[in-house]
C-alpha cells in the first residue's frame, strides 16, 4: 500500500473532495498517454478556491495556468498546466500530468491517487 494511502475505492470512477484534497480512481482516459486529465464541476471549485483571481480568470479563458499540485501519496509537488476547455465544458491539466503523475508512478486504470493545490 502506498503511503498516506487509504486504499482504493470500489466504483468505477469516484471522485472525493474536500477542502484540501481531491481523490480519484483513474479510469482509461486519465492515464491514456493522449488525453488530459480531466475534473468534474466540485474538482473545478476546489481548484479555483485555491487559485488567485487572475489565474481563475486566464483558465475561464483557455489559456493555460500552472499550478503547483502535491501529489498526497509520496508527498512530492509537481507543476502541472491547467485550463478549460471547449467553453468550459472540460476542465483539466494538459501539460505535465503524464510526465509527473501517470508516467513517473506508472499509473494503471483502477489505482486511486490523491492530490491538492498548494
Amino acid at each position: 500500500m502506498r503511503k498516506n494511502s487509504v486504499g482504493p475505492l470500489r466504483t468505477q470512477h469516484q471522485v472525493h473532495v474536500s477542502q484540501w484534497k481531491i481523490k480519484k480512481v483513474l479510469v482509461e482516459p486519465d492515464v491514456a498517454l493522449d488525453r488530459m486529465f480531466k475534473f468534474t464541476r466540485a474538482e473545478i471549485e476546489h481548484k479555483y478556491q485555491n487559485l488567485d483571481a487572475e489565474k481563475v480568470h486566464k483558465a475561464k479563458d483557455g489559456k493555460d495556468v500552472r499550478v503547483k499540485m502535491v501529489d498526497f501519496d509520496t508527498g512530492t509537488e509537481h507543476e502541472l498546466s491547467f485550463r478549460e476547455v471547449r467553453h468550459g465544458d472540460v476542465y483539466g491539466f494538459k501539460l505535465g500530468w503524464l510526465t509527473h503523475f501517470v508516467l513517473r508512478r506508472r499509473l494503471k486504470v483502477g489505482e486511486e491517487i490523491g492530490m491538492y493545490v498548494c
